[in-house]
């Protein structure tokens, strides 16, 4: 068919090639919105190149054994991090990227929960229930027992 209008002649109708052509065009934008995320979404870094460091008693759940708590950087933004304490003086650093496809994990009670495709983890990391298959990513801690302070870098 050539390309007329799907009602025959009018100067102000879109021809079907140029319907067709922005349908295509707003479809396209829709799944490119859709297949972007926000900051709150998604796990990312935001201690790249420095540190964190901070006492435990600044956070009310690291004096309970295997309650993971998301610490903040030192600008009170949230680090995509989380800390564990797992002994009287040892502590776990994770990052909350769910391993299956980066979403940041909620806390909820002593596990880790994606909101994105249900994976769960427990206070360690381990997974628990997929899709995801790899443990939470370990981050680098040190904790010292004299000033009682943490640093993850």
């Amino acid at each position: 068919m050539t390309d007329q209008t799907i009602f025959g002649s009018c100067a102000s109708c879109l021809t079907r090639r140029d319907f067709l052509g922005r349908v295509a065009i707003v479809a396209g934008a829709v799944i490119a919105a859709g297949c972007g995320t926000s900051d709150a979404t998604v796990a990312t870094n935001p201690i790249s190149g420095g540190s964190i460091t901070f006492k435990p008693s600044a956070y009310a759940g690291l004096a309970t054994t295997g309650q993971p708590v998301e610490v903040k950087t030192s600008t009170g933004a949230a680090s995509g991090i989380a800390v564990v304490r797992t002994g009287t003086s040892t502590f776990l650093a994770l990052s909350m990227a769910c391993t299956h496809e980066g979403t940041k994990v909620n806390i909820a009670g002593q596990i880790f929960d994606c909101p994105n495709h249900g994976a769960r983890f427990n206070s360690t990391g381990a997974v628990t229930l997929g899709p995801a298959t790899r443990s939470l990513a370990q981050r680098t801690l040190a904790y010292d027992a004299t000033t009682d302070t943490i640093t993850i870098s």
